[in-house]
């Protein structure tokens, strides 16, 4: 993180983390403060600034202080701290240059005036010392804005409002303009004319100077008047002094944004609050869109901090830009090997470039970012490749001192691309899903509880979790489609191509069920059995709540993926003529090798859910049934039809079958197989139980 930003209220946090880009949450040990973190633009394109976002428990100076020493303990490179939010304002309608209006901004380019730190003598109340440490970067990006001002020129307000992403902004609209009422004392006066006070319509002002911070909420019209005309203030507030003097002390510049929301005086009201905080925010956003990026710090791999030359970067960022033929996100998936989540906005390789400069290497020693070029050399033609090698051997490549692990990590890449061999660790792309857990409740066996969680996006494994709800077996079909609704309108406006898949997260004794015909839009004529919107398969929420079982179970996942590509197949007892579990139970585990279990019958009869449970247990990520019982030796051959190929076409042969029984009449379903085929794909590295906690709290809920 490079930018820190500091907000006092709910409110005021929410109109900035609105125009933040990828705002995630985070938690830090031993920090009491919730954080958002992402991104705001810079003046180089590519190179946004890294910004985290924290929200005072209470409004005040002392918890200012405290908020802001906590932020830069657990983000100790952060170049800058910003106070955003409201402020009242000091109208002046017989100077209208001075003349401050709700919803206006104020940018304290002059500094914070302390009037909560003084001597008290003579009478008259005497500033002891000035609030030093105003960021001179980020004032001369003010001085910027202010030339816009001093040449009339407008603010681009509507870009600086437009929301990061599609939210709905109506909360943050602008009151009316009769809501602007100036009083002196009980009676009202006019507001001088717009083309004297510089107000453009209904677009906020901008004013630059000094505003005053004291713990006192000051409603009072003469008070504010003598001390505006002391300390030639535009504008009061109560947590300035308290964040300067945190970010002062641990020798961080400091900055302050207000937008207006009263005239402190006894007609405040809330009615400016939200509009207020938004201006602010965007006002925020305006300062740092004209302030150059700072320089990003990175951690060697011996932990060592280690500052990668900024024309080093410029450098390489120029060079990529001609890279324009490459994906970026299989760029980003093949250097990160998923490990590192990809932002939910596209993004640039420029951009990917700061995102990776200050991530540690892996245990191959090989930082993410020279992988990212390594993996971009591999697909640009010459004389590109050429100056990007010689960018790593020559520049970066002395800083990290890794020379033997890059060799070994730069063959592998290019092995890989020619198609020689398939990199460890691959596995299939994550795509967008909704897994839907449902499971028996503990005392009454006619109830059960239903839990989901949302893939948003694909790339990397961040599924949403919901709260648990508990209903009847007869309702589930209802709440899993409040479900599908839910992720379908969080997929609204997915450019994925692939259809969205469903996962049934299910225990062991209700692995039978054939989920995939449940249905949805129960209300319609005809309901719509979800295998045919979908792709759906089953999987073991009881193994993935087992920590012991990960290890051979993840085994086998990694095995179906390496080549040869293939199924290795164990067929149940059934097929083998072999009624001996133990004799079969021992097969399965001696041959490590086994990825796929054919069950001998439906998991609801006896032998077959002994051969399930006995499959689970070996860690076979893959396995079908038939929930006809005994298995036909017709329904063999078609599985080892379907089974006959690559892995990932197992499952899109299945749903081809489903969707040909649901185009037959009822009393013809029983005879096509594609009503009675069950699938069990059962991928450990789409958890969303930690694996170390046994049958502890989902994801996304216990711990970030």
């Amino acid at each position: 993180m490079t930018i820190g930003i500091i907000a006092a209220l709910p409110v005021e946090s929410a109109a900035m983390s609105t125009l933040i880009s990828e705002p995630i949450t985070a938690r830090v040990a031993r920090d009491p403060c919730g954080y958002r973190i992402g991104h705001l633009a810079s003046t180089d394109p590519d190179r946004p600034h890294r910004v985290v976002l924290a929200t005072l428990p209470e409004d005040n100076n002392r918890n200012a202080a405290t908020t802001c020493t906590n932020m830069l303990r657990s983000f100790p490179r952060l170049r800058s701290v910003i106070l955003t939010g409201i402020a009242g304002g000091v109208p002046a309608p017989e100077d209208p240059q001075r003349h401050v209006r709700l919803g206006d901004v104020v940018i304290a380019a002059d500094g914070v005036v302390d009037i909560g730190h003084t001597r008290q003598g003579c009478g008259v109340a005497e500033l002891r010392r000035p609030l030093g440490g105003l960021s001179m970067d980020l004032k001369r990006a003010a001085n910027h804005l202010q030339e816009l001002v001093v040449l009339d020129q407008p603010f681009p307000w509507r870009e600086l409002l437009e929301p990061a992403h599609d939210r709905p902004m109506a909360v943050f609209a602008r009151p009316s303009p009769d809501r602007d009422v100036l009083h002196r004392g009980d009676r009202r006066i006019p507001h001088p004319p717009p083309e004297a006070s510089g107000h453009r319509g209904a677009e906020p002002r901008v004013h630059f100077g000094l505003i005053a911070s004291g713990d006192t909420l000051l409603v009072d019209e003469s008070t504010r008047n003598e001390l505006s005309a002391r300390h030639r203030v535009l504008a009061f507030e109560m947590e300035a002094a308290g964040m300067a003097a945190s970010a002062s002390h641990h020798g961080v510049p400091w900055f302050v944004v207000r937008g207006i929301v009263d005239y402190c005086d006894r007609h405040k009201n809330d009615d400016w609050h939200r509009y207020a905080s938004l201006v602010s925010a965007g006002c925020v956003r305006a300062v740092l869109a004209a302030c150059p990026p700072f320089p990003v710090w990175r951690t060697s791999a011996g932990g060592v901090s280690a500052l990668l030359p900024e024309w080093t970067l410029d450098r390489l960022r120029t060079l990529l830009r001609q890279a324009t033929a490459v994906d970026p996100s299989e760029i980003w998936q093949a250097a990160t090997g998923g490990l590192i989540p990809l932002p939910e906005r596209s993004c640039t390789l420029g951009e990917m470039v700061v995102l990776l400069a200050g991530r540690n290497a892996g245990p191959d020693r090989v930082p993410p970012l020279l992988a990212l070029v390594e993996q971009v050399v591999v697909r640009v033609e010459q004389p590109l490749g050429t100056l990007l090698r010689a960018w790593i051997d020559n520049e970066a490549e002395p800083q990290a001192h890794i020379g033997e692990p890059l060799r070994a990590y730069r063959a592998a890449a290019e092995e890989q691309r020619r198609g020689a061999t398939t990199r460890p660790g691959w596995r299939p792309p994550v795509r967008p899903c909704l897994l839907i857990q449902v499971e028996r409740d503990g005392i009454d066996r006619d109830l059960c509880e239903v839990r989901y969680w949302i893939q948003r996006r694909a790339h990397t494994w961040q599924p949403e979790p919901s709260s648990l709800r508990s209903t009847t077996f007869q309702e589930v079909e209802r709440v899993m489609e409040e479900a599908i609704r839910h992720a379908e309108s969080i997929w609204l406006g997915s450019d994925e191509g692939d259809p969205v898949e469903i996962e049934l997260l299910l225990p062991t004794d209700l692995l039978h069920l054939a989920v995939e015909w449940f249905r949805t839009e129960l209300e319609a004529p005809a309901p719509t059995p979800l295998c045919l919107d979908y792709p759906v398969v089953v999987r073991s929420l009881d193994r993935m709540r087992a920590p012991h079982r990960q290890r051979v179970w993840t085994s086998r996942w990694r095995r179906l993926w390496q080549p040869p590509l293939g199924h290795r197949v164990l067929w149940g007892r059934t097929h083998e003529h072999n009624g001996d579990l133990a004799a079969w139970n021992a097969q399965l585990r001696r041959d490590r090798d086994l990825t796929t279990v054919v069950l001998g019958s439906a998991p609801q009869e006896a032998g077959g859910g002994d051969e399930l449970l006995s499959a689970l247990n070996a860690g076979i990520p893959v396995i079908l049934w038939d929930r006809r019982s005994p298995l036909t030796p017709e329904a063999s051959a078609l599985i080892g039809r379907l089974l006959d190929g690559e892995p990932a076409e197992v499952a899109p042969r299945i749903r081809t079958l489903r969707m040909e029984a649901a185009e037959l009449k009822p009393d013809e379903w029983g005879l096509h197989p594609g009503h009675h085929l069950a699938l069990l794909w059962d991928d450990p590295d789409r958890n969303v139980y930690d694996a170390g906690a046994g049958s502890g709290a989902p994801q996304g809920e216990a711990k970030l």
